[in-house]
């Protein structure tokens, strides 16, 4: 089992310092990866038919909620560490154009020394899919299509080359987000793993059962698959001690780990001072056995 944290890429902590120290605090703690969420626009007006926590979304998708771009982030973030995996949970791809996003992509891989896991979501917001131009019910076709054409032009299949691959590139791993049976099926026929999001261990053991069956059938194995979950701490926890939530939180990874999840992400970014939330999660995990001990660290906001 492997663990992830999202860097503070909205809200007051989305600051340059923020990045730098979480970033650089995550890999010396011995985390396996660091993420950054996508947010293009935020409509003035309430978005609708946010699909996950009701509570999150009223806090987060405010206009004058500072939010940073994930590849723009992450190539910071790439340039003052050195080992930790950089992720995207979730790039929403149909947003995007596909060349583009391929030599971006491309760059910040090879720039990164092969860091970047590449996660993928169709979205969720009409109200962005609107002012972008896009027919929101061609989403699900806009990401196979595109995963398909960057994949193309990362192994040099493609009538074009990108620039940055100097005519071939190393694909860099795609996750497919979301918790509905499409996104299950689009794992197992186009992505080399799955970031859920907010599922209890029960849920999470469904969802991964559709996925591996799904994908055995189609003649892929399991070990293919890098399966994810990704976990929130809500600012309502608040209202225990951050160290009863964190260990809470912790008590689940067996459950998780039997559920055939690979790598866990948390979230932390409504805890009142992240690094400190990092650094007790890292002193949970390894009592628990879950992280390797290193160096002590002194946190600082």
């Amino acid at each position: 089992m492997n663990f992830g944290v999202v860097l503070p890429v909205e809200g007051p902590k989305a600051t340059r310092e923020s990045i730098v120290a979480n970033a650089r605090l995550a890999e010396e703690l011995g985390f396996h990866s660091v993420w950054a969420t996508d947010r293009i626009l935020i409509p003035r007006a309430a978005p609708s038919g946010y699909p996950y926590s009701q509570a999150r979304g009223a806090v987060a998708f405010r206009a004058d909620r500072r939010w940073l771009e994930p590849i723009t982030t992450l190539s910071f973030a790439a340039a003052v560490t050195d080992t930790v995996m950089l992720g995207t949970n979730v790039l929403v791809l149909p947003y995007r154009q596909p060349f583009v996003l391929a030599q971006e992509v491309a760059s910040l891989d090879h720039l990164s020394g092969g860091r970047l896991l590449l996660g993928v979501g169709v979205g969720w917001m009409r109200e962005e899919f609107h002012a972008l131009g896009i027919d929101p019910s061609t989403r699900g076709a806009r990401t196979d299509e595109w995963i398909t054409l960057m994949r193309e032009l990362w192994s040099d299949r493609h009538a074009f080359a990108l620039p940055a691959g100097g005519g071939r590139t190393v694909a860099p791993p795609i996750l497919i987000g979301g918790n509905s049976a499409a996104a299950f099926r689009r794992v197992a026929r186009l992505g080399d793993g799955w970031v859920g999001v907010d599922l209890d261990p029960v849920e999470t053991e469904v969802a991964t059962a559709a996925i591996i069956h799904e994908a055995t059938r189609r003649g892929r194995r399991r070990e293919e698959l890098l399966l994810s979950m990704r976990r929130r701490i809500e600012a309502e926890d608040m209202a225990s001690s951050l160290s009863s939530v964190i260990d809470d939180l912790v008590a689940d990874v067996p459950a998780y780990a039997g559920a055939s999840v690979d790598l866990i992400v948390v979230d932390l970014l409504m805890t009142p001072n992240m690094p400190d939330a990092l650094a007790q999660l890292a002193d949970s995990l390894i009592a628990h056995g879950w992280l390797a001990e290193r160096g002590a660290v002194v946190a600082s906001e």
